[in-house]
């Protein structure tokens, strides 16, 4: 039988490399009996060419795959998904699963109990005052963050694109998201999210978080994503398992956090293949799992 493929992305430096990002990962996924083959990222996403970004790629025999990377857009990866198939290659994670958890709506049904409230806007209704209405009254008073189905502009416009203090005061609400539209532009993916803003710990500065990693539905591990967030403690291993029991998807992260109450929130789900590890020594455990399902 073939040895299972991780596909990273080349290096845009040395096209017989991966991105120095991955090196740790490279090796884990080796010693864990992975061949790694490369594939060319902006050839892919940004035009989604999957026959030129492979056109490089080493697959010498039919088998299995596991993509670990840099984000992709649901359509850039559809199209590897399938590509990698007329090849004899089978990615682990489908089109259907990578965009329930790359995109926020898509596994909010089944993770609503650990999450804060979300409402959201598809983009078709983005212009609709009645449909944006609508959501914000299911809030209430509440204070919100605003984001797209992918991305915020927590970082660096939270006040002006990100927040918005009271869910009834729609002519400010209309403010931040004209601002956060503008700002997406033409990068913005699915529509509006609004979410119940949660007072994390340490109040007044970004959250104590921790990242863990679920693959087939068990918890691979779970690691604090700084070494404040350290200090805080891990979440508890039963919510741990309750959501990778639910995430939508083989292969997925989870964000965690914890409020002044002691009470630790889901925070985010993504697909595992293009979320961040919070440390190098997540990788080997990783990669180990993964093998068990496809190799």
């Amino acid at each position: 039988m073939p040895a299972p493929y991780a596909v990273f992305c080349v290096s845009p430096l040395d096209p017989r490399s991966a991105e120095p990002d991955f090196t740790e990962e490279v090796a884990a996924a080796r010693e864990a009996g992975f061949t790694p083959v490369l594939l060319d990222h902006d050839e892919l996403d940004q035009r989604v060419n999957p026959t030129a970004a492979l056109r490089k790629t080493r697959i010498e025999e039919p088998g299995r795959a596991v993509y670990r990377g840099w984000m992709l857009r649901s359509e850039a990866y559809e199209a590897l998904f399938n590509t990698l198939l007329e090849r004899g290659v089978e990615l682990l994670t489908s089109p259907a699963a990578y965009a329930a958890c790359h995109h926020a709506p898509g596994s909010y049904a089944q993770l609503a109990t650990w999450m804060a409230r979300t409402g959201t806007v598809p983009a078709a209704k983005m212009d609709e005052p009645s449909a944006i209405k609508g959501t914000l009254e299911g809030f209430g008073s509440s204070a919100l963050v605003l984001k797209d189905w992918v991305k915020s502009q927590a970082a660096g416009y939270w006040a002006e694109a990100c927040f918005i203090p009271d869910a009834s005061d729609y002519e400010q609400a209309g403010r931040v998201i004209a601002r956060f539209r503008e700002l997406q532009g033409e990068s913005l993916v699915g529509g509006l999210v609004f979410r119940s803003y949660l007072q994390l710990l340490p109040v007044g500065a970004p959250a104590h978080e921790h990242r863990a990693f679920m693959v087939d539905g068990r918890v691979v591990g779970c690691w604090p994503r700084s070494e404040e967030a350290s200090r805080v403690g891990s979440p508890p291993p039963e919510l741990l398992a309750e959501v990778a029991a639910n995430i939508p998807s083989r292969f997925a992260s989870a964000d965690f956090g914890v409020d002044e109450s002691g009470r630790w929130w889901l925070l985010e789900v993504g697909d595992g293949q293009v979320s961040g590890l919070p440390t190098d020594r997540a990788a080997a455990p990783i990669f180990q799992a993964l093998a068990q399902l496809v190799g």
